[in-house]
């Protein structure tokens, strides 16, 4: 087997496991390569041939999961799975910690009646009164993963770039010579670079992280506040303009729902690449002109923030004595100063891993 032919069988089993469960892979990489030695030694076929006969990868790929009529196909399937699992966690844990914040500030079903019962029995109540709304989120959230990926099934939404030459093999040497009658192995496209894949695990960590964030600011807001002692009670002060929230919220959630897409766009394509690049640079060029309206614009913080703090710092609480200074102006420059760092930073590390690692 010549070099040319060594790297089109590569080719062709990379896109065969890219579409498989992760456990999956490795044996059937090998049971690809035994089967495709098999059938150039006893019929005498060329590598070309053997492919050629196998046929999509995407088709064989199906075989291999045993799915024949299903709404998530092989293509986006292991893509789907993952998703499923980030959003079910992610509406669960935010209304948690939402229902928990409404126990320590004094609000709440578990809250009140702990007024009829012992602490121990209201917490256990409070858990069992959340139980609805964990799963009605996560039947909402399910539901619309699973409806996106139905539409992207349907209206055939590829990742990838299909080629629209006839038999072309010019990458591995030779030009296109046959009219198209299908699926050809000239439409192999190179293993990527280990440096060019992108970390599913850090797409997933990021997502839940926003999903979270942006579930806390829907239902708890006043989870960002400073938390103050006067006598027996807590007192929770906002840093967030919760008079104007419904004025803010808006711009806040569809700035991280800008985030959350490009983050969903490296997910699905998991390397660098043009789509990856075209998203980073314009997820990240509408995020910073939201950034910009949200803390310039539009009344952000919460501008008694620093004297209802005053009143708490001069007595008990020392570590919150610096933040009686505080000023919204200030504080929104600092953060912008912060996201365009994180932004060039961002955008900076995917040219330079596109350029260098990936395709464009």
């Amino acid at each position: 087997m010549t070099d040319r032919e060594q790297e089109m069988m590569e080719r062709y089993i990379y896109q065969v496991t890219r579409r498989l469960p992760g456990d999956q892979r490795k044996e059937t990489a090998l049971e690809l390569q035994e089967l495709i030695g098999d059938m150039m030694e006893e019929k005498e076929m060329s590598v070309e041939e053997v492919l050629t006969k196998l046929g999509d990868p995407a088709l064989l790929a199906e075989r291999y999961q045993d799915i024949t009529h299903c709404l998530i196909g092989p293509e986006y399937y292991d893509i789907y799975l993952w998703f499923v699992k980030v959003v079910l966690l992610c509406s669960a844990i935010p209304v948690l910690i939402a229902e928990i914040a409404d126990i320590i500030r004094g609000e709440g079903a578990a809250y009140e009646f702990a007024g009829q019962a012992n602490t121990v029995v209201s917490v256990i109540y409070g858990i069992v009164s959340v139980v609805p709304e964990v799963l009605t989120a996560g039947l909402t959230a399910f539901g619309a993963v699973t409806l996106v990926f139905v539409i992207m099934e349907r209206q055939k939404v590829k990742l990838e770039k299909k080629q629209e030459r006839a038999w072309q093999v010019s990458d591995l040497g030779e030009p296109a010579k046959r009219k198209r009658t299908g699926w050809t192995p000239g439409e192999l496209t190179p293993v990527p670079d280990p440096k060019a894949r992108i970390s599913r695990g850090d797409c997933i960590v990021e997502i839940v992280f926003t999903v979270i964030f942006c579930v806390l600011l829907i239902f708890a807001p006043h989870f960002f506040s400073a938390v103050c002692r006067e006598g027996e009670k807590v007192v929770f002060i906002p840093i967030f303009n919760l008079e104007q929230w419904k004025v803010v919220l808006p711009l806040f959630v569809l700035c991280l729902f800008v985030g959350l897409a490009d983050n969903v766009v490296r997910l699905a394509v998991g390397i660098y690449g043009k789509a990856v690049l075209i998203s980073s640079l314009i997820c990240n060029g509408i995020s910073l002109v939201l950034a910009v309206i949200l803390l310039k614009v539009l009344p952000f913080w919460n501008p008694d923030f620093g004297k209802e703090l005053a009143g708490y710092a001069g007595r008990k609480e020392e570590a919150l004595r610096f933040l009686t200074r505080w000023d919204g102006s200030t504080a929104s420059d600092i953060l912008l100063a912060v996201i365009l760092f994180a932004i060039l930073l961002d955008v900076g590390t995917v040219v330079y891993k596109t350029l260098r690692y990936g395709k464009l």
